[in-house]
């Protein structure tokens, strides 16, 4: 298993393969036949070099003629690309080899399970867990030997964990079953086995069985030693993540230790980095919902893989969290200084953020639309379930009854845009709901606002800027697509355009105490705070009209006076150990100083110090802070608490 954590390492690929007899011949011979280079591709994907077998297999592809070959090939090719993270190389590869397979041809039911493999663990990678599913589950079907049903139930049980754990745990169990039938004595594959099952277990809130099943996997692993892979890692990690839920702090201690977590030079890696977390509201995350999220940091400062580890609910909401960690980067000048084993491999846990206070922008968009929607006469689908896979299959079912029933277009628009909010719907899938919804808002000839939002759910996940100066004429719709540029550029390395807020302040065609004059007013009061120009900060916050908002975006951070520390902030089982964290806890402050409201948005490593950070921040006093109107407080502030040896 790779350090994304999504290759299978049962068995490696088949690839004892002898291409059809059609091939065509070259003009001159070569110095090595197409077999014979064919061969060669495969013995280097045996030995692990795949850059060598992809450019072997680069060079048969311009010379294989016969389809049925070329497929295969392009599939080999795709595979090895795959193994080297080059997704956007791989997937186009492996797409034409999958449709150019001849369905009726069984002997090639090897190949297209490879295929589908390959593409599941791509959809992992992009964290399209529907999509994954749905690969793992069309390669099971094609699936006869052993090995494979294997490896296709336990990437089903990777991508069903949130999805339906439930189901997920089912597979998983399929899969150890068989393992036990064909592979008895295979100590690894019983143990990834295990760790399969433990995830689903430990979403489903059976701490203990979870931790049973991880304590399965380090053992197959070799157990608690100095050795520590990627492999061993995950492993030790899993079980004391499963160990602390579940009460059991003093089994956790130990698998804690053997993971090398809290024990590195540097644990608050905020330096130089862009961080940052989902908001508290968007995609239904609710303040209480936490995640651990497991994730590496590439040279480059960009994540290079990120995945769900567990929810504090079942269902999707976990990989809203993994979404915003792939968008996370550092300075480069940075990276280097952090150790190569946490670049390689660390875990957090992470809540969403309540710093913007009120609804998002967007939902002013959406607000828009579901009001002119509905005002043509259409009524609300309400999905009534347990979850959202449960709640897409519903969507989408009535989707397809008024589409066969010829019902009002905009009745379908209003299903489209439920489904792109549903986390799951993600890519093909989204991009063809995403043009659906568009052509229908186009031939109703929708207003500007209407169309914003359809236009905002077509890049959201993106990084594409939305063409404000198509809503020029609208004047909302006009600001309110430039403030949700502003507030996510186009490039995660480009500074955010002041020059944006001073074009909606200054348009005239807004009542002075329009909401999105203000929300500019308010950004550019942060413009000027960073500047240390605040008596500029000031004036733009007194002309919003407000008596209360956030102070962490309007004036400088509130000085902290003090804060009460004693021995037993910090954890003595963690001390004896020489484990090191820290906490990052977003908090209020009253009129007199006092914290209010403090939570831990993020933490290191998961589930050990949050208790005792917010514990010693709910104990701090700050400076009062000064208010146009004479009042106190702030909003919204986010502290960083360590946790350092002697």
């Amino acid at each position: 298993m790779d350090h994304a954590g999504v290759t299978m390492k049962l068995w490696g690929w088949a690839l004892a393969c002898v291409l059809a007899a059609g091939t065509a011949q070259a003009q001159e011979q070569p110095t090595q036949s197409v077999q014979q280079i064919f061969d060669a591709a495969a013995a280097a994907t045996g030995k692990g070099d795949h850059a060598a077998a992809a450019a072997m297999l680069a060079t048969l592809e311009q010379r294989v003629k016969n389809p049925r070959s070329l497929a295969i090939v392009r599939l080999r090719r795709g595979m090895a690309l795959g193994e080297m993270r080059r997704w956007k190389e791989a997937r186009p590869l492996l797409e034409q080899a999958l449709a150019a397979l001849p369905m009726d041809d069984r002997s090639l039911d090897i190949d297209r399970g490879q295929a589908l493999r390959a593409l599941g663990r791509l959809e992992l990678h992009d964290l399209d867990y529907e999509a994954a599913f749905d690969y793992y589950d069309r390669s099971l079907a094609v699936a006869i030997d052993p090995s494979e049903r294997i490896a296709s139930l336990l990437g089903k049980a990777q991508a069903g964990t949130f999805i339906d754990a439930n189901r997920a745990l089912a597979d998983a169990d399929a899969a150890a079953a068989l393992i036990e039938q064909s592979a008895k004595g295979d100590k690894s594959a019983a143990g990834y086995a295990a760790s399969m099952r433990g995830q689903p277990l430990l979403n489903l809130g059976r701490f203990f069985e979870a931790e049973q099943a991880f304590a399965r996997t380090v053992a197959a692993e070799g157990g608690l030693s100095r050795k520590a892979n990627y492999d061993d890692l995950v492993a030790r990690s899993n079980a004391s993540i499963a160990a602390l839920l579940a009460g059991h702090r003093d089994k956790a201690q130990q698998y804690l230790l053997y993971t090398g977590a809290g024990r590195m030079e540097k644990q608050d890696f905020g330096i130089g980095a862009d961080m940052a977390l989902p908001i508290c509201g968007e995609d239904g995350i609710k303040p209480d919902d936490m995640a651990v999220v497991e994730f590496g940091i590439a040279d480059d400062g960009t994540v290079s893989y990120a995945r769900p580890i567990y929810g504090s609910r079942p269902g999707a909401m976990p990989l809203t969290f993994a979404r915003a960690v792939q968008n996370w980067t550092w300075r480069p000048e940075e990276v280097a200084q952090i150790p190569w084993l946490f670049r390689l491999v660390t875990r957090l846990e992470l809540r969403c953020s309540t710093s913007e206070g009120g609804p998002s922008l967007a939902d002013g968009a959406r607000a828009a639309f579901r009001d002119w929607v509905e005002s043509q006469g259409v009524q609300p689908y309400l999905a009534d379930a347990g979850s959202e896979a449960q709640r897409r299959a519903m969507l989408v079912a009535e989707l397809e009854r008024r589409r066969a029933n010829a019902t009002n277009p905009l009745a379908q628009a209003l299903l489209l845009s439920d489904l792109l909010e549903n986390p799951l719907v993600t890519g093909a899938t989204a991009e063809a709901c995403k043009a659906q919804l568009r052509s229908l808002l186009d031939a109703a000839r929708a207003p500007a606002p209407v169309r914003l939002w359809a236009d905002w759910l077509s890049r959201r996940s993106g990084s594409d800027e939305l063409d404000a100066n198509a809503y020029a004429a609208d004047p909302a719709a006009y600001a309110r697509a430039q403030l949700l540029n502003y507030d996510r550029p186009q490039s995660r390395r480009r500074r955010r355009d002041p020059a944006i807020l001073d074009r909606i302040i200054a348009d005239s065609r807004l009542a002075q105490d329009d909401p999105l004059r203000v929300a500019a007013l308010m950004r550019r009061a942060s413009v000027r705070a960073a500047a240390k120009d605040f008596a500029g900060a000031r004036a733009d916050y007194q002309a919003t009209g407000l008596t209360e908002q956030q102070c962490s975006i309007v004036d400088a951070q509130p000085m902290l006076r003090g804060v009460n520390v004693s021995s037993n902030d910090y954890p003595t089982d963690m001390v004896r150990l020489g484990i090191e964290g820290w906490t990052r806890v977003q908090h209020d402050v009253s009129a007199d100083g006092k914290v209010l409201n403090a939570r831990v948005i993020a933490a290191y490593p998961p589930i050990v110090f949050s208790p005792n950070g917010v514990a010693l921040m709910s104990r701090a006093k700050f400076e009062q802070t000064y208010r146009p109107d004479g009042a106190m407080g702030c909003g919204g502030s986010v502290g960083t608490i360590r946790f350092v040896n002697p």
